[in-house]
């Protein structure tokens, strides 16, 4: 079996549809009025781990996003649904 590149892995970092996904979770977090380090706080991170999720440095998988769009006062699954719509699936 052969490994992945590290290339390969944070592709979906670089993908347009990501890149709106991050910048919707953004938009979303300051619509809610909160600050990156609130966000951070809520859930035991540090705030660059959210600056650098919202600059697509760094990728957020399922369940932090569902936990990150909990704190802000997003429906997660309605998220999803249109995500699914955009990326033509």
């Amino acid at each position: 079996m052969s490994r992945s590149t590290g290339k390969q892995r944070t592709a979906s970092l670089h993908d347009e549809a990501y890149r709106g996904f991050v910048e919707q979770l953004a938009a979303a977090r300051v619509a809610s009025g909160m600050s990156q380090a609130a966000v951070a706080a809520r859930l035991g991170w540090n705030q660059s781990i959210v600056a650098k999720i919202e600059n697509a440095q760094r990728r957020i998988d399922l369940i932090e996003y569902i936990r990150f769009a909990s704190v802000i006062g997003q429906d997660a699954s309605r998220v999803v649904r249109q995500l699914q719509r955009d990326v033509g699936l």
